[in-house]
């Protein structure tokens, strides 16, 4: 029987494939060496009456933007990483399904309610960066199995936290703790918090964000479904642990909580993933 975790990952990378080659990894020349990577990201929701699964949002991506390229009129997207494009697609799916009425919400007045039969899960075809990654970048490093690992170790030993945040994957005895998003050691640093802090973020509040919370109740993910460089108790930590801790249920306001999704492994690979 397969497992619910690689029904969800296989759902988001068969709708992956579907969709056009524009825009996708490609391989350079004949050499496989230099084949593109990148990291894939998607919601999908299951409706626990039937079993059935259905991917609603997904996103690719590894990059963001430095503090030097910011718009300063908030006309340009600062994170394009897989897991914050995917949520911003599911916002635009949590809209049209308020406009359209459909069923996946019970109440008929505002603000409304996802219907208790539907769970939504969170596929990430590669570990998400910041604290959730510093166990599996450990193991990895200790490993030496990806390229420049010594040298990479050596420069995260030296680094410390400025202002209570560590600055992407550096620093790996401080875990717990708030991470910008990673970058080399001699690129300019973003302004953008990792994955690991922003799914907390969402543990906490809802993905639905400030504007769609005057519409609908908080909605939060079941399960997290991670592919490459899993690591569950870094995970667990940096998602769930780091929330319950910080927050009371008894002083949340109604239909908030500090959500405990699942962590969960897949078997199923993503071709063009890094490792």
């Amino acid at each position: 029987m397969v497992s619910l975790a690689d029904r969800v990952a296989q759902c988001v990378i068969d709708r992956y494939l579907k969709l056009p080659k524009r825009g996708k990894p490609t391989a350079k020349g004949t050499d496989s060496v230099k084949e593109e990577w990148t990291v894939l990201a998607g919601f999908v929701i299951e409706d626990t009456g039937t079993n059935e699964v259905e991917c609603v949002a997904l996103g690719t991506g590894l990059k963001c933007q430095h503090r030097q390229q910011l718009s300063r009129f908030g006309d340009s997207v600062h994170d394009s990483h897989a897991e914050v494009i995917a949520r911003r697609a599911l916002l635009v799916y949590l809209l049209d399904q308020l406009r359209n009425e459909t069923p996946i919400f019970t109440k008929t007045t505002l603000p409304r309610q996802l219907d208790a039969k539907y769970k939504l899960h969170l596929y990430t075809s590669q570990c998400p960066c910041g604290d959730a990654a510093i166990g599996p970048l450990n193991t990895t490093l200790d490993a030496d199995c990806l390229p420049h690992a010594k040298r990479r170790r050596t420069e995260n030993s030296e680094s410390v936290i400025v202002d209570g945040i560590v600055r992407g994957h550096q620093g790996f005895d401080f875990l717990g703790t708030l991470r910008l998003k990673p970058g080399r050691a001699d690129s300019i640093p973003t302004m953008s918090m990792s994955c690991s802090d922003k799914i907390a973020r969402w543990n906490a509040l809802g993905v639905q964000g400030s504007l769609l919370a005057l519409l609908i109740l908080p909605i939060y993910i079941s399960s997290i479904v991670v592919g490459d460089l899993f690591h569950h108790s870094s995970i667990d930590r940096a998602l769930n642990q780091r929330v319950s801790s910080a927050l009371d249920n008894k002083l949340m306001p109604d239909g908030y909580k500090a959500n405990e999704c699942a962590v969960l492994p897949t078997s199923v690979d993503f071709e063009r993933s890094q490792l």
